[in-house]
């Protein structure tokens, strides 16, 4: 497999665990110094401890990921879209992955992000790119 489709798969895994709610297999994903930050402009998650730590909380909620058109490669980096889907049993306690202000209930969230592989195929730097205005309540 050449490194163009070491990287699409990668990315085709990434849905796939976090539909499964593996969060360890996730953080398997990553490179051990990698870095983590969803959405852009809150705190940067550095080292696979810290990356595990955070998807354990995004997968607890029972979110979907949806990919939205195919993913695109370039370079090291692949830059691909999808929706987050989160019903109404989504919990709110203090235990939450991402610190911004989510409303209350179902929702989908509109996201972009950017994974950038080292040359072993693992991820070191993932951005999520999405605001208050990619969220629509359901």
């Amino acid at each position: 497999m050449d490194f163009t489709e070491k990287m699409r798969a990668s990315v085709q895994a990434y849905f796939d665990l976090f539909n499964a709610q593996d969060a360890q297999g996730i953080a398997d994903l990553y490179a051990d110094d990698a870095t983590v930050t969803d959405p852009v402009g809150t705190p940067i998650k550095e080292g696979k401890a810290a990356i595990l730590a955070f998807y354990e909380m995004a997968v607890k909620n029972g979110a979907k990921l949806v990919q939205q058109g195919p993913t695109r490669i370039a370079g090291n980096s692949a830059a691909f879209a999808f929706k987050v889907v989160i019903g109404e049993m989504r919990h709110v306690d203090a235990d939450v992955a991402v610190e911004v202000d989510l409303p209350k209930g179902g929702m989908i969230i509109d996201v972009i992000d950017t994974f950038m592989f080292n040359e072993d195929g693992k991820v070191i730097e993932m951005k999520a790119y999405w605001g208050p205005s990619n969220i629509t309540k359901t």
